[in-house]
């Protein structure tokens, strides 16, 4: 965490910020979990797709929430790098 963000957000500030980045990664995740399992649920194609769709447009929410949280939470970051390293299969 740089300089510039430790002043612009004081303590309780910034754990009230990722408690709610937390709490909407949540969701993106639950959302995430529905539009899929309906998309295995419909047989009809029109609707299986935009069901995907609307998975995959969550999936980014989930990446551009935790790109925030990871700059907010060093032990976060750090954690995220180690499990992105290991699914490279650069671990050790």
């Amino acid at each position: 965490m740089s300089e510039e963000r430790a002043i612009r957000y004081g303590d309780q500030d910034q754990a009230t910020l990722l408690e709610m980045l937390r709490e909407d990664l949540i969701g993106e995740l639950q959302a995430i979990n529905q539009y899929e399992r309906h998309a295995r649920m419909t047989s009809y194609a029109p609707a299986r797709q935009l069901f995907q769709e609307i998975a995959d447009d969550e999936k980014h929410h989930v990446a551009e929430l935790l790109r925030m949280i990871a700059q907010l939470d060093r032990v976060q970051a750090e954690e995220l790098r180690k499990a992105f390293m290991y699914s490279l299969g650069k671990h050790g």
